[in-house]
């Protein structure tokens, strides 16, 4: 049963909010008291100590915001693009009071399932060692079924109660692709949390350029993006209309920035990867239940969860070295020795970065001790395990999502995607692999200083000649810091 007008006209959350909540940049949240009871729950309220951009303050200091801070911001861009969809009366009255209601509350809960350094750990995927995924725990943790206060209602309690939706709609629209509902109008609204310039990306890409001291992410018309959303001919997914091209151009070059100039400068992958190889370590120390592991990701903050870490684990570890280089005062990032690209002319580089990016963990820890073994003979002194990285970029962004461009109104109405369009968009779902994406070996300072002694060009080489010679076997042992 779809919804009048009026009946949408009814959802204050949309018409008629009774406060605001300012958050960065200069935005005015506005907000209902039903709302609040869920922005003011417990497990939301976590979310105030966990930094969205984990490690990447280090790097950049304005970078402390918070998932919290996002949260926010993602529900007040989806309530607008909402707005501006429900200017067609057709879109008014298919859709239905639960479709609006639970995409507003899927925009604020979206991140709820996240832990400090979320995309660090999720990164490392070691075989036998069970890493909760943020994703899994949002519905766990919105129902009560983990993480949950005896004091308090649950999330689903107080949506069901003070919302009057199912809050297993909620669920779906955050964790199903748009493509996997059934009604293209729940298709629809899903594409406003998930799809080439949903709520999501528009927020983070402001949110993060603020906080970093960047430009980047703020350069496209968020105004004209609103003004040009419209509804993809098929009815089942957000789409721009032509007069919004260039802004959609726009948006999908920003992302490209980010990626390429902030979120993989090489500082911030340098700080990440040794993120990654602590906790690697870590790990290896500590064998922890799932349950009992998550509960330690879910119950402190970034700082306090790397200060457990170098608390519980030896002085003389890896984990305690690579930690005690980014915390308590002291900063010693690892060094680039070795950056591959596709985008170099280097038929011996392009190769190389082939055979490292479709190694798995245990094959590519083989290869990192074989680059020990090389640097070690080369330099005449040992260069340990632990003192090289070898960082390759997550390898679920490879590729530019995109939207669609609609022309012409009624049943003239005819729509192309953006690349076929637009050669910037065609060159950047190009360049984002071969050019953004680069893989790097890092090593830690006195070897680096090492190297530059003998000559910089003369150790790449031998790691290039070493990288090539590595043949993976079809079940390479896993090998550990």
């Amino acid at each position: 049963m779809t919804a009048s007008q009026d009946e949408t006209a009814m959802i204050p959350e949309l018409y008629h909010p009774t406060s605001t909540i300012r958050i960065p940049d200069q935005r005015s949240v506005p907000v209902t008291a039903r709302l609040l009871e869920v922005i003011d729950h417990p497990l939301f309220q976590r979310l105030r100590r966990v930094r969205q951009l984990g490690p990447i303050y280090l790097v950049y200091p304005g970078a402390v915001h918070t998932r919290f801070e996002h949260s926010l911001g993602v529900y007040d861009l989806a309530r607008q693009y909402l707005l501006s969809l429900l200017r067609d009366p057709e879109v008014a009255g298919s859709l239905t009071e639960e479709d609006l209601v639970a995409t507003l509350l899927g925009a604020l809960l979206h991140d709820l399932g996240h832990y400090p350094f979320a995309h660090s750990l999720e990164a490392l995927h070691h075989p036998g060692r069970d890493t909760p995924r943020h994703e899994d725990l949002f519905a766990r943790l919105l129902t009560g079924e983990f993480g949950g206060d005896a004091g308090h209602p649950t999330l689903a309690q107080v949506i069901e109660s003070r919302f009057g939706v199912d809050a297993q709609h909620v669920i779906e629209i955050v964790r199903r692709k748009p493509r996997e509902h059934a009604r293209p109008e729940r298709r629809l609204v899903a594409t406003v949390i998930s799809s080439g310039i949903d709520a999501d990306k528009a927020d983070y890409l402001e949110r993060d350029s603020v906080h970093m001291g960047v430009s980047y992410g703020r350069n496209y018309d968020r105004a004209r993006l609103l003004d040009s959303l419209c509804v993809h001919p098929d009815g089942d997914r957000i789409a721009v209309t032509d007069k919004g091209r260039i802004c959609a151009e726009m948006f999908t070059f920003c992302r490209y920035t980010m990626f390429s100039e902030a979120y993989w400068h090489h500082t911030v992958r340098s700080v990440s990867a040794m993120v990654e190889a602590a906790f690697a370590d870590f790990q290896e120390h500590h064998s922890m239940e799932l349950p009992e592991f998550t509960q330690l990701l879910l119950s402190r903050t970034d700082d306090e969860l790397l200060d457990y870490m170098l608390r519980n684990v030896p002085e003389s570890s890896p984990c305690a070295r690579l930690l005690g280089s980014m915390t308590g005062g002291h900063r010693d990032f690892y060094r680039r020795l070795l950056t591959l690209s596709r985008s170099r002319e280097d038929e011996r580089q392009q190769v190389a970065w082939e055979r490292i990016y479709h190694l798995n963990r245990a094959q590519s820890d083989e290869l990192r001790l074989r680059l020990c073994d090389t640097l070690s003979r080369w330099l005449g002194v040992r260069v340990d395990p632990e003192w090289v990285i070898i960082d390759t970029p997550p390898r679920d962004k490879d590729r530019v999502e995109t939207v669609d461009i609609v022309y012409g109104q009624g049943v003239r109405r005819a729509s192309a995607p953006l690349p076929s369009v637009s050669r910037v968009v065609q060159g950047i779902a190009t360049d984002f692999v071969r050019v953004v994406k680069k893989i790097r070996v890092f090593v830690a300072r006195p070897v680096r200083a090492q190297v530059e002694s003998r000559g910089l060009g003369a150790a790449q080489e031998l790691l290039l000649d070493a990288i090539l010679a590595y043949q993976p076997g079809p079940s390479a042992q896993q090998v550990l810091l």
